[in-house]
């Protein structure tokens, strides 16, 4: 979550829905600057970036294997089955506002 937030998919404030004190957050980001992860700013360095890019690569893969074994029109009927709840789960708060998910950035991150 550091260095997801580190990377620029959402603010640090955005991840205390997490439930993380202060000094968690504190020494995960002493761990990731010693590490060569953060630089001194907070920031992901390039081999953060590295880093964040092939866990995001190898998640997508994982995650696309059950989608795959779906057609497409079980695949809108999965869709139509979980909105309800999906909208009830956001109605109620159990979502911070802003999205920890880093939708639409892009992890393409290229060592140099």
């Amino acid at each position: 979550m550091i260095l997801h937030s580190a990377a620029g998919a959402a603010p640090a404030e955005v991840f205390e829905s997490r439930q993380w004190s202060p000094g968690q957050w504190s020494a995960g980001r002493d761990r990731l600057a010693s590490r060569g992860l953060l630089a001194g700013d907070g920031a992901a360095t390039g081999a953060g970036l590295a880093l964040r890019t092939s866990a995001e690569k190898l998640t997508d893969e994982l995650a696309a294997a059950p989608w795959s074994a779906l057609s497409p029109q079980e695949v809108t009927r999965l869709t139509e089955l979980l909105l309800a709840p999906v909208l009830d789960i956001v109605a109620a708060g159990l979502l911070p506002h802003q999205s920890t998910l880093g939708i639409g950035m892009k992890y393409d991150h290229q060592p140099s």
